[in-house]
């Protein structure tokens, strides 16, 4: 059984706090009994405590703040493996951790390459060595994001980009992609940039410092031959979950549609101009975003079954939206009559003169087929019994809607009208409102 990997079992996790974390912990504590989690936050119990009962209700945030199984560690990831914490605690961690799951990293698109390296790559780089050595180690899991490729459109001809769980290397596939990745983090450590990211046109620094993470961390492990321990995790757009730890679990900022949603309720005119090669952008354009307990329960399964390399953590092709029934949920969510149309324009996806969430959000108008492969194969090796309790692909059983993020959205836009120093109150006039979504007794196992 898949849960029964996990008794007895000793975790290290960082990211604890966060939409991806708070989801794993909740699940994880909640179906098996491991002997220690260890989970790093900075501001140490009481913050971290604080944070899961501001975005959780009672019931599911009790299996945290009152778990007897869990420690919570004040420190945080820097460019040295300590981490702020006690040598003695280092030494623990080390002959007693199974099981590290690193998935705190900054996601703000807008940073630099040069920021990226302090706040990503070196804290990625320093526990990936760190936990290396780890006697006892198993499992070393790594989050990094499906659109680590995101590249490929740009080189890809398609209006469809297929992209394999695989490392794509961004010289030729004959050289030593591990030894171009350490000369590119030099640079990159150097002056910023390197060679490799000025050659290729990613969306966001954010894409390459993930897609060079990887390298460097797949690098770190064969020099220490444990390939085989390593599991990279690559989620594709994070959206609310389906069903655990309750339908609709999300966060104010973790998921980008919603964030979007309230770019377009706030949007004052009739046309919100996108850019796109697609000839019929709102049939052929995508965007998969994936519930976050697809993301978990596609962790904690290839974890137990002892998978190592990449895993995409995707809707996939089946799941994945239109960009048109992305749109209509939109427009569902408007109070007033009128709504903004879509202005495709043949623009790069760097330009000034597309709207504000075309130029944050980069895919839009684009299309990835990110294949799920690996976790199709996965599901062979488990019981009826077990794929019954576990939420590996989306539900698209119904039609795609926002409903459930109501309050979300309505505090993004009012912190999107804030920031125009706009009257709060248009928020409240354009976005229909809605409570935070309780928690279902029944959903919840304590």
């Amino acid at each position: 059984m898949i849960w029964d990997y996990y008794n007895g079992k000793t975790l290290f996790i960082t990211g604890g706090t966060g939409f991806i974390g708070t989801a794993l912990l909740c699940r994880l504590l909640s179906q098996s009994s491991p002997k220690r989690v260890y989970v790093l936050c900075r501001g140490g119990a009481d913050k971290a405590k604080a944070k899961w009962s501001d975005m959780l209700p009672p019931s599911a945030a009790q299996i945290l703040t009152d778990n007897e199984r869990m420690t919570i560690l004040d420190g945080e990831l820097g460019n040295t493996a300590t981490m702020s914490l006690p040598e003695e605690t280092i030494q623990m961690l080390k002959w007693k951790v199974h099981i590290v799951i690193h998935i705190a990293a900054s996601a703000q698109l807008q940073n630099s390459l040069r920021e990226l390296a302090y706040n990503v790559l070196a804290p990625s780089i320093c526990l990936t060595q760190y936990a290396l050595k780890f006697p006892n180690l198993e499992r070393y899991v790594y989050f990094s994001t499906a659109y680590a490729n995101a590249h490929l459109w740009k080189s890809n001809e398609s209006t469809d980009v297929s992209v394999d769980e695989r490392v794509y290397p961004l010289g030729r596939e004959e050289e030593d992609y591990y030894k171009i990745a350490l000369e590119a983090w030099s640079a990159v450590q150097k002056t910023g940039s390197s060679d490799e990211y000025d050659a290729h046109d990613f969306p966001w620094p954010y894409a390459y410092a993930k897609h060079l993470a990887e390298r460097l961390v797949l690098q770190k492990a064969a020099e220490r031959n444990k390939m085989d321990k390593v599991l990279i995790i690559r989620p594709s757009v994070l959206g609310p979950a389906d069903k655990f730890p309750y339908p609709g679990f999300a966060t104010s900022h973790g998921a980008p549609s919603t964030i979007c949603a309230a770019e377009f309720m706030l949007h004052p005119g009739r046309r919100i101009r996108l850019s796109t090669r697609c000839q019929n952008p709102e049939q052929e354009s995508t965007i998969d975003e994936v519930p976050v307990d697809v993301v978990v329960d596609r962790t904690l399964v290839h974890v137990a079954l002892r998978t190592s390399g990449c895993i995409h953590a995707v809707s996939g092709e089946q799941g994945r939206l239109s960009t048109e029934e992305w749109w209509r949920a939109f427009k569902k969510e408007r109070q007033l009559p009128w709504n903004a149309k879509p202005s495709w324009v043949s623009d790069d996806w760097h330009s000034p003169d597309l709207h504000q969430m075309a130029r944050r959000f980069k895919i839009i108008g684009t299309s990835f087929a990110f294949s799920q492969e690996r976790t199709v194969k996965a599901v062979e090796k488990l019981g009826d019994g077990e794929k019954e309790n576990l939420q590996l692909f989306a539900d698209r059983s119904k039609p795609y809607s926002l409903h459930l993020r109501r309050h979300h959205i309505r505090h993004q836009a009012i912190e999107v009208a804030k920031k125009k120093k706009w009257p709060i109150f248009s928020a409240s006039l354009l976005c229909r409102k809605g409570k935070p979504v309780a928690c279902l007794d029944e959903n919840v196992k304590a």
